[in-house]
């Protein structure tokens, strides 16, 4: 019942940006036009059901649940506009910040999930950092 939730909650949102995006200002325009997509949307869907999965196998309380979520979107969006073609940074700078989001994310995760949790998410998250290095070696290879 919680991953529908979830589910349901991510499609309203998708569903929301879509909507709201019809209406953006010219900067927010142009920061879409500079983004960088890796995954096409039904990789993303296929991702994050797959993420959705292995959360729930923490088994977090609901006030844990929502924090974790809103740590890993707060640092997964800032993850993922580090190659944004305005920003100019070169490979090794968004490694370099790459690495230090993450530190930060599992410094923020392990302070409200227990040891096992912990590891979950650890193992979870690396598989995830994989397909996008995996990805990102595809796109700048082709």
């Amino acid at each position: 019942m919680n991953i529908l939730k979830k589910l349901l909650t991510l499609t309203f949102l998708m569903l929301a940006v879509s909507t709201y995006s019809q209406r953006l200002t010219e900067k927010q325009k142009e920061m879409e036009r500079n983004k960088v997509k890796l995954f096409t949307q039904q990789e993303n869907e296929n991702l994050q059901q797959f993420y959705a999965g292995e959360v729930s196998k923490m088994k977090l309380a609901e006030e844990e649940n929502e924090k974790y979520y809103r740590y890993l979107l707060h640092y997964t969006y800032k993850m993922s506009r580090l190659d944004d073609k305005d920003k100019g940074y070169t490979k090794s700078e968004i490694e370099q910040k790459f690495n230090v989001l993450v530190d930060k994310l599992n410094a923020d995760m392990k302070s409200i999930l227990t040891k096992e949790q912990y590891i979950i998410h650890l193992e979870t998250f690396s598989k995830i950092i994989n397909s996008v290095a995996n990805r990102r070696n595809l796109v700048t290879n082709e």
